[in-house]
């Protein structure tokens, strides 16, 4: 048979794309590259795999999945006819709906689920499995079909009961009757059922089972194919309004949440949170962190975000900030915003249910709904109204077989209202923007005020921000975030390595005004107080300048639960370690300070910092443009050699002898057995597998190599 005269099958029409159409089929269906096939047979085995077909429909929008749902109930048709059918029973015009036709059709070609012989449209056979076992609700052409005029004239003679029962398989076409196959005149008819049968508008499929004919459905429905008229495109976006308010509203709701996350890190540093043997954090901790962030609602999506972005982490004991959190600090604020936004799309928990202790179940759909919505939002201009529904309306046009929640895309709407994607109820330009020129500048400018407070009057600068954060108590979030210096804090600083004429300097330096007297007498005093009690490892060795102290610790419970003694005037030793020593001397108002084994003072270490995993690299994909060209530079070592392997095959079955073979099973994947031939014919070989294997019948189509064993 000459090429010309080659029927067109699936095999057949992978073998003859060009290049750029079958960089196309690979990139439409990427589970045809992945992994890399080495020939143009394995292409084609692998598109004709019930787990290929089934993931290139379930990646079809409402539109094409009508089309090819269309085409497997009326068989073969042309573009022209397609597109008649398709406006049956509405008010379009198959003038009106032309080009989205041929759009879709084209892209159906392309992925291989259908095929054009001579101008005529028709489903590959494997594709209707995956579709409704009536496509389109519609039974099979009748053997002996009624023409219009005569369904119409029998549906007029039977009576209202008989036509509510055909009214009720109109959509599903089969019904459970008790001895369908009955005999029965319109005479001798006493039920609906029996009047229908009679007149031929049902008919029995088995004994227990009738039918509605495709010719008697197509009549009651008006010849509409689908309960409502195929969209070619998605229910459309409200019109955008007020552009300029919604996006200066988003930027500042971005700005309020590199804040809160800022706040909650430093909470989460503070604050010691235990993490639970299942893995999470107590809620109580939970809580108490997120007190200093945000409403309670929206801290919990801060905490999500951060433990999604691996801004915190376990070490065994206790969540802490990761080392991922400091670099995360000293990004520029775009760079921080954007980083938060990459973890919103990674966190696990389902929208709606974040008030959990971050060990949670984490279903895989759950980043699925986030991404869906996010996609969906990038589709809308900014200032564009949006809507739970009408987002809920989109997702289930663009990807018909899944079941959407509205309350679930309310919940994800809200967590976009908390990073300001959504602002106003209406979509901003931070949704899917890659830059931002709006970004306000950073300062290392406070506002020190009277009342031992500082205000930042806008973002600070990372060096300004740790500097702060170590000398004050945060007592509010926001851009313009309060802190209060107070003893502790100050001493915070001196552990810290500070001494009092640097943090003078520092708010010199960097305050837009005077210092306020009241600070710098606080300053005094926690200088004056600190280092009276000095700490050394002995136990633990104190050695206090001030008689009276050495008194009052003697005197405090301190005394009995560090086990102190006096082992000179000024010198005390306790059983405890230096670390405990040093924390109850603080929380009886002291100020001590730490020395090491030469009795020299140091500064507090570095804060620990939490482990995260590494994210698994995702595997490299296929490059579809370079795999086309390299199989159709091979193309001679997969269907060209069909015939030769045919041969192959025969000989091995006339020989008896074992055979190694390759072939592609269901899942698209490839597997080697050792085989003995033992029929070839009609394009499949049925053999018997080595090892206890049983007998298997294989599609020639699906082999991609053959060698004796």
């Amino acid at each position: 048979m000459s090429a010309a005269e080659e029927p067109t099958t699936l095999a057949s029409t992978i073998r003859n794309l060009d290049a750029q159409s079958l960089s196309r089929l690979l990139t439409l269906r990427p589970d045809l590259a992945n992994p890399t096939p080495r020939d143009l047979a394995e292409v084609s085995s692998r598109a004709s795999t019930h787990a290929s077909i089934n993931a290139a429909i379930s990646s079809l929008d409402r539109w094409r999945l009508s089309l090819l749902t269309a085409l497997a109930a009326l068989g073969d048709l042309s573009l022209a006819e397609l597109a008649d059918a398709l406006c049956q029973g509405w008010p379009a015009t198959p003038e009106a709906i032309q080009a989205d036709v041929v759009d879709g059709i084209s892209d159906l070609l392309d992925m291989a689920l259908v095929l054009e012989d001579s101008g005529r449209l028709h489903v590959i056979q494997i594709v209707t499995t995956h579709l409704p076992g009536y496509p389109a609700g519609l039974a099979p052409v009748s053997v002996t079909p009624m023409d219009i005029d005569k369904v119409t004239e029998r549906l007029a003679q039977v009576d209202p009961k008989a036509r509510s029962v055909l009214e009720r398989l109109v959509w599903s076409p089969t019904g459970h009757v008790p001895n369908a196959c009955r005999s029965v005149t319109p005479a001798t008819a006493t039920t609906p059922v029996e009047t229908a049968l009679a007149h031929r508008l049902l008919r029995p499929l088995d004994d227990n089972t009738v039918i509605l004919p495709r010719e008697v459905a197509l009549v009651l429905r008006g010849n509409r194919l689908f309960t409502e008229q195929p969209s070619p495109a998605p229910p459309p976006w409200p019109e955008p309004r007020q552009t300029t308010l919604v996006n200066r509203a988003g930027l500042g709701t971005a700005l309020e949440a590199v804040s809160a996350m800022s706040a909650l890190l430093e909470a989460v540093e503070r604050h010691d949170c235990a993490l639970l043997a299942s893995g999470g954090i107590a809620k109580r901790d939970a809580r108490i962190v997120l007190s200093r962030v945000a409403p309670e609602d929206d801290a919990w999506v801060y905490l999500a975000l951060a433990a999604a972005g691996g801004f915190i982490g376990a070490d065994g004991r206790s969540w802490l900030p990761t080392p991922l959190a400091d670099r995360w600090r000293t990004d520029s604020l775009w760079g921080q915003w954007v980083s938060l936004r990459d973890a919103w799309r990674s966190i696990p928990q389902l929208p709606g249910n974040l008030n959990n202790t971050l060990d949670a179940s984490a279903p895989a759909t759950a980043r699925a709904w986030r991404r869906l919505v996010h996609r969906e939002l990038r589709t809308a201009e900014p200032g564009t109204p949006i809507k739970a529904e009408v987002v809920a309306n989109r997702i289930r046009w663009r990807q018909p077989g899944t079941t959407v929640n509205d309350a679930l895309i309310e919940a994800v709407l809200d967590e976009c209202r908390v990073l300001g994607m959504v602002a106003l109820d209406a979509s901003t330009d931070l949704i899917d923007a890659r830059t931002c020129t709006d970004m306000p500048e950073r300062t290392d400018d406070v506002i020190l005020q009277s009342d031992l407070t500082a205000v930042a009057p806008g973002p600070l600068t990372p060096d300004t921000a740790a500097d702060l954060a170590l000398l004050a108590d945060r007592e509010s979030t926001g851009i313009a975030g309060v802190r209060r210096f107070n003893r502790a804090s100050l001493r915070r600083a001196l552990d810290a390595g500070w001494t009092g004429e640097r943090v003078r300097q520092w708010w010199a330096k960097h305050s837009l005004g005077d210092v306020p007297q009241g600070l710098l007498v606080l300053l005094d005093d926690v200088v004056r107080d600190y280092g009276r009690v000095s700490v050394a490892a002995a136990g633990a060795l104190l050695e206090v300048d001030d008689p009276a102290a050495v008194e009052a610790i003697l005197r405090s419970s301190l005394a009995t639960d560090a086990g102190l003694r006096r082992v000179g005037p000024q010198v005390l030793v306790a059983q405890a370690e230096p670390e405990q020593v040093l924390a109850r001397l603080r929380q009886l108002g002291m100020s001590p300070v730490a020395r090491d084994a030469h009795g020299d003072v140091f500064s507090t270490p570095p804060p620990p910092r939490g482990k995260v995993e590494a994210p698994a690299s995702p595997a490299p994909q296929t490059n579809p443009v370079e795999l086309a060209a390299s199989l159709l530079d091979n193309r001679g070592r997969g269907f060209s050699d069909r015939r030769q392997l045919i041969a192959q095959l025969h000989q091995a079955q006339q020989n008896g002898t074992w055979m190694h073979i390759e072939r592609v099973v269901d899942d698209g994947t490839s597997v080697r057995q050792t085989v003995r031939i033992m029929a070839v014919a009609a394009g499949a070989v049925r053999c018997g597998i080595r090892g206890g294997g049983g007998v298997a019948i294989v599609p020639v189509s699906r082999i991609t190599s053959c060698q004796p064993a």
